[in-house]
């Protein structure tokens, strides 16, 4: 397999949210018919925010942004600048956000007011104005969306994810690397598939879900129907954000990448296959996620940490 090739495949379906899920299925489906791979398809109902304008001017000059919110409105002021890390949660009636790890526009979350992400690099101009006049527009998206299993349904001891769907720029570091990763290590020891699950998640980054998480949609929808498989197994691996750096394995703020209800019974056992954070916050949800950000080596090393790691053992 070409994992390079097969992520540039992948992010040419750009963001792969709601409908234009679909073309992504396709490209991984076709991968899986390659490699003789069986699978299900575990089809659901769903919708997301589809921003179709965002617009921000501070005393008339255009401030550069993005939508970042579930429904449409204005914003009249800057008085709600909030950041995307460390976001205490607490309602308001719109926000202008931002990332304060990175100078690029990073949609680090949804929100359920009008909305608009800026560059950090924006913000004095924000504080400073006497005018702000923000608006965004956001069309509701029903689709069918779809987790794909491959591997042991019925009694696996360990299950495997990564979400294939993106919200803004190529989603390559989020998730593409990680689906290639699954990807090869199916190919690299088909016998994983025996004693474990694979899952390419559908519908992860963002739904109009009415639980406390809008993301992970996908996963609880894994959930509802599979989760004696969570509960029973031996280990639950979460593959996500891997290829700019060296894999490595941890169990912090698990609740970022695996949004499922029983998440506080079965945590002890749940690792997420990651990247040093301080790198990928550079790019996270922005249009800088691009593929030449990806290296090989880093994702051939996930492939080897996801089927040699000791703490996360496959089963043989």
């Amino acid at each position: 397999m070409d994992t390079i090739n097969f992520i540039k495949r992948l992010c040419k379906v750009s963001p792969r949210l709601g409908v234009k899920e679909k073309e992504a299925v396709k490209i991984i489906k076709a991968e899986l018919d390659l490699l003789g791979v069986p699978y299900k398809e575990q089809f659901f109902n769903t919708s997301v925010p589809i921003c179709q304008k965002a617009e921000l001017r501070a005393d008339g000059e255009i401030i550069p942004c993005l939508g970042s919110s579930l429904l449409s409105g204005k914003i009249p002021d800057a008085k709600f600048l909030i950041s995307g890390f460390g976001y205490t949660g607490k309602k308001t009636p719109y926000n202008i956000n931002y990332n304060p790890t990175t100078d690029e526009i990073s949609v680090v979350d949804f929100h359920p007011v009008p909305s608009l992400a800026v560059s950090r690099r924006s913000l004095m101009k924000l504080v400073m104005a006497k005018k702000i006049k923000g608006k965004v527009l956001v069309k509701k998206e029903k689709f069918w969306s779809e987790n794909i299993l491959a591997g042991n349904r019925e009694n696996p001891e360990e299950i495997v994810f990564a979400h294939y769907d993106s919200v803004v720029g190529s989603g390559a570091l989020d998730n593409a690397g990680a689906v290639a990763v699954m990807l090869e290590t199916i190919l690299s020891k088909k016998k994983l598939l025996k004693n474990n699950l694979f899952v390419f998640a559908g519908n992860e980054e963002i739904s109009f879900d009415n639980y406390k998480l809008r993301s992970g949609y996908g996963f609880r929808v894994f959930e509802r129907e599979y989760g004696k498989l969570l509960a029973n197994c031996k280990r639950i691996i979460v593959i996500d954000g891997v290829g700019i750096d060296k894999p490595l394995y941890c169990q912090h703020n698990l609740q970022w990448v695996f949004q499922v209800k029983t998440l506080d019974g079965i945590k002890e056992k749940v690792f997420w296959l990651q990247n040093d954070q301080s790198k990928v916050s550079q790019v996270f949800h922005t249009k800088a996620d691009v593929v030449g950000n990806l290296k090989e080596s880093h994702l051939k090393a996930a492939v080897k940490a996801l089927i040699n790691r000791k703490a996360c053992l496959l089963s043989k």
